[in-house]
């Protein structure tokens, strides 16, 4: 692939992008000024004056809600995922004991690296924008892996005939400098040779990075799954190619928004709201200007007479007291307006799920177990498809990436046979793990099947008394092990099937052999007050009865 092909599909792409750029600027100024598109390429995002907005409840409401992916989906301190075996090797314990140390050994590379700062960033573009993007790579220099996040409105988006992302294009700002260090000064064109060695040289530089995933008809390297091409934009000179096993660019829409690639965000939901509150908050600091230093009617022979200041005095004719300087015009309603910007507030909190992020803080010291769990349900449901599109569009290939660069780097530990996979270059790969998720979010999620069992046996309380056999209907050992997982509770404390089987195995032989024991005793008991009654010998019946028992 040529450099001009390059810029050809940067351009084709650009059409998707340029009905979301006014909107992600004029978002980004009630929201996110940082995240206006002027930042890109190096530069510093414009001023905004300052004086011109009134009101923060967006812009604290979008950093809620990215904080709350953060500490409610990728909580640092939480373990929140899982790395389980393929499906059919569910039941291999070795197998599942590998993936589970794989697991591990993920959670310990992810804290030693920058991704929860980087994850953040790409949270908050997902949450104002409605759409993010990061990049997930090793970093061979300090031996560990580095993310790195795309700033909204530097990169495009093409997607496939499912509406899957599968090409971006990201405008990087470099100098010569940078651009030496990041792909080598020897594939740089001359011009950006020179400056490189030249110190009073800091001039930015446009590069193109194209990531898409190969075809038959794409160029690139056709050995690879995916593909990289790196390009200066003004020489159009091919700086880098590579190749990778998986696509290394992660993108995340909020929700989708028709056949754009680009996401739909819930602040533009709020955006009306967020310009009528900051309307009304403006009119509310007029209203309270006006009573602090109200304006002040007075006749045409006080002018330039009238003391304002603290203890100033204003003298009036005694014979015309109606003559005097009065107040003019404060009857403005302030609770009325203070009801409004509140009702503005709560609509702007609901549309960005500040009310469920609340409702987790607020769970263990204000509500009952049972409360919590409904009120949970009810809101999470509002959340669940946002939080269903980010883990299978955004963190479900993202995981799977990271554990193909840490196998690759050969941190994993040693996979059983059943699963080991030997290539023609005597390398060993092994099956893609399902990903599976164990923070808040999902937990509640899952808790609401354990509610709907709960009450259903509670529903069914009256009945189950008169016929307990009804209870034959439901398999109790598999419900109740639903139950712990979606409850969160440790999978090693969960005994195995088998050795639990065992276990009811050796009780029920050893309550025979006690029934037998002291159904023993109370024969013995009785033969021997029938014998003393017998004149020292068993009846005939009893002897009869003993015969057949042995």
């Amino acid at each position: 692939m040529t450099g001009t092909d390059v810029i050809a599909k940067r351009d084709a792409l650009r059409k998707w992008r340029s009905h979301h750029e006014q909107l992600w600027d004029e978002v980004a100024e009630l929201s996110m000024p940082r995240k206006i598109t002027g930042a890109e390429l190096g530069n510093l995002p414009p001023m905004i004056n300052s004086a011109e907005l009134h009101d923060s409840t967006l812009r604290t409401a979008c950093l809620q809600l990215a904080n709350g992916f953060c500490s409610l989906v990728t909580p640092r301190e939480e373990v929140w995922h899982g790395l389980n075996p393929p499906k059919g090797l569910e039941d291999n314990d070795a197998v599942v004991k590998f993936y589970s140390e794989c697991s591990e050994e993920l959670t310990h590379q992810l804290e030693q690296s920058n991704f929860y700062t980087s994850i953040q960033e790409t949270y908050l573009d997902r949450a104002a924008m409605g759409t993010g993007a990061d990049y997930s790579e090793w970093d061979d220099e300090n031996g560990m892996l580095n993310f790195r996040h795309l700033p909204i409105g530097t990169y495009f988006i093409g997607q496939d005939h499912r509406q899957r992302a599968n090409c971006v294009i990201q405008e990087i700002g470099y100098t010569a400098d940078q651009a030496a260090q990041e792909f080598g000064i020897e594939k740089l064109p001359p011009k950006l040779q020179k400056e490189a060695r030249d110190p009073k040289k800091n001039d930015i530089h446009v590069f193109l990075v194209l990531i898409e995933k190969v075809t038959e008809w794409s160029g690139g390297d056709k050995d690879m799954p995916y593909y990289m091409c790196c390009v200066h934009e003004e020489s159009q000179t091919v700086v880098h190619t590579d190749g990778f096993f998986e696509l290394p660019i992660h993108v995340t829409r909020y929700l989708q928004w028709g056949a754009s690639p680009y996401g739909f965000a819930p602040t533009w939901i709020a955006l009306p709201e967020a310009h009528k509150l900051s309307f009304l908050q403006k009119q509310m600091d007029v209203l309270a200007e006006k009573a602090a230093n109200p304006p002040i009617l007075a006749p045409a022979s006080l002018e330039g007479e009238i003391g304002v200041g603290a203890l100033d005095i204003t003298y009036v004719n005694d014979l015309d007291p109606n003559r005097s300087p009065r107040e003019w015009a404060t009857a403005g309603r302030y609770d009325i307006g203070q009801d409004r910007i509140m009702e503005k507030k709560k609509a702007i909190q609901e549309i960005m799920h500040g009310d469920l992020f609340r409702l987790f803080a607020q769970i263990e010291r204000q509500m009952t177990a049972t409360e919590a769990t409904l009120r949970q349900a009810e809101k999470v449901m509002q959340f669940s498809p946002t939080f269903s599109r980010l883990t299978s569009e955004y963190l479900d290939p993202k995981i799977r990436r990271i554990f193909g660069i840490l196998w690759r780097q050969g941190l994993m530990p040693d996979p059983p046979e059943e699963i080991a996979q030997v290539n023609k270059d005597r390398s060993v790969m092994v099956p893609v793990p399902n990903v599976s998720y164990n923070n808040r979010i999902a937990l509640a999620i899952k808790a609401s099947q354990n509610t709907n069992y709960a009450e259903f046996i509670a529903m069914n309380e009256s009945l189950v008394e008169m016929r307990p056999d009804i209870l034959d209907n439901i398999d109790m050992d598999h419900q109740f092990r639903d139950n712990w997982r979606n409850a969160g509770l440790p999978e090693k404390s969960l005994m195995d099937e088998d050795e639990r089987d065992e276990k009811r195995a050796v009780r029920a032989e050893q309550q025979a052999q006690a029934a037998q024991m002291e159904a023993a005793a109370q024969m013995a008991s009785v033969a021997k007050d029938a014998s003393a009654a017998n004149g020292g010998q068993l009846p005939d019946a009893m002897l009869e009865s003993q015969d057949q028992a042995l």
